[in-house]
């Protein structure tokens, strides 16, 4: 019987152990699940509409826009997407349509240098030698030699174009047609019927990459230089910003040390370890990471984020144009974490915020990126 007893004990004990390793591992899949709840696609049908046009009569101008919305429910979160210079409202329809089938409505305006889609534009061929010399590092924009000579050109003459759009009132109007746009949503009801009353306009986001980030930074309330005096053109009905490779100190965009002192909106920043920027001058230098986490660093605390995808390079984030070395996919990164942050911010998302500010989004993006807040 004694023998019988002390098997019957290991029999117990190895029973015992193999509930609590079914147990641990069964909490360690529930964990991991709660870690990557925004990277999969929604629930909602996405519908898009490619051209509606929106008229601000006070302006005497009409902007053509595309839009993705859910097929279904509502009343939905508006998000408007400012596209990058020379791109246009073709422009990063990765995330744009993760966020509608999540339950969002997203407007993309075609602003007035737009070309003529994705893959023209930054968005695509005209930065074939500005993505040459991401790739060969900074130091491929000045280097000399056969290799380097036909990129140096390009992206000179790249450059020079870049900055022609930007000046003048050019980054006044854009941050202006954002706000043209939110004054016609009535109009985009009306001529989208499956939208009215779908719209929750008490619940709206900016985002944008590039030149595009500019915008959406100055509606977070960034300031910008206007005929010298800092000035802060942000449009009240803004509730929170996603900018993607946005600007810091900029003669070229009006920005200085103080611009950032009132961005106290909620603010996702996204960029890349080999994200490189517009000059902070005419003919200056092309800038760095070093320059695009500037707009974080220097916003007062308060729901501020900011994610550093190591490996990407400025036009890693919209989707088009595949894995970044080292198959690390910004795109998909980028679309995840800026919907639990739309989500947190715009749909009141406890669980959403949680995500953003406890271990699992750091936990989730691993070595692939850096997450930083300022709470």
């Amino acid at each position: 019987m004694s023998f019988l007893h002390h098997r019957l004990i290991d029999v117990n004990r190895v029973v015992q152990l193999l509930i609590f390793l079914a147990f641990f591992a069964a909490s360690r899949d529930s964990v991991r699940a709660e870690g990557f709840p925004y990277d999969a696609a929604g629930k909602h049908k996405v519908v898009t509409v490619a051209s509606v046009s929106l008229k601000d009569a006070a302006r005497g101008k009409a902007i053509e826009v595309l839009v993705r919305y859910p097929e279904d429910g509502g009343p939905f979160p508006v998000i408007v997407f400012s596209h990058g210079a020379l791109s246009s409202k073709e422009a990063f329809g990765t995330a744009s349509e993760h966020w509608a089938s999540h339950g969002y409505v997203v407007i993309h305006p075609n602003h007035a240098d737009a070309g003529g889609g994705e893959g023209r534009g930054v968005g695509g061929g005209r930065l074939r030698g500005l993505r040459q010399a991401d790739d060969r590092g900074s130091e491929g924009l000045k280097a000399e030699g056969p290799d380097n000579r036909e990129t140096n050109r390009v992206s000179g003459r790249l450059m020079g174009r870049l900055e022609g759009v930007v000046g003048g009132n050019a980054r006044i109007d854009r941050i202006k047609d954002i706000t043209s746009i939110l004054d016609a949503l009535d109009q985009l009801e009306a001529k989208v019927p499956a939208l009215e009353g779908e719209l929750d306009h008490q619940s709206i986001a900016v985002a944008g990459h590039s030149f595009g980030a500019f915008v959406a930074q100055c509606h977070g309330g960034v300031r910008t230089l206007v005929n010298g005096k800092l000035t802060n053109l942000a449009d009240p009905r803004v509730k929170c910003v996603v900018p993607i490779s946005a600007q810091g100190e900029s003669q070229t965009f009006g920005l200085i040390a103080e611009s950032w002192a009132e961005a106290r909106l909620p603010a996702m920043h996204i960029t890349g370890t080999r994200d490189r920027s517009m000059p902070d001058r005419p003919g200056g230098q092309m800038g760095d990471v070093s320059t695009k986490v500037v707009p974080f660093e220097r916003s007062p605390a308060g729901d501020k984020y900011l994610l550093i995808i190591e490996g990407a390079t400025h036009v890693s984030f919209g989707g088009r144009l595949g894995m970044i070395r080292g198959g690390a996919d910004a795109a998909g990164m980028t679309k995840t974490v800026s919907l639990a942050f739309l989500d947190a911010y715009l749909k009141r998302d406890a669980e959403a915020k949680s995500w953003l500010d406890g271990q699992s989004a750091t936990t989730w993006l691993g070595a692939r990126a850096k997450f930083r807040r300022k709470l």
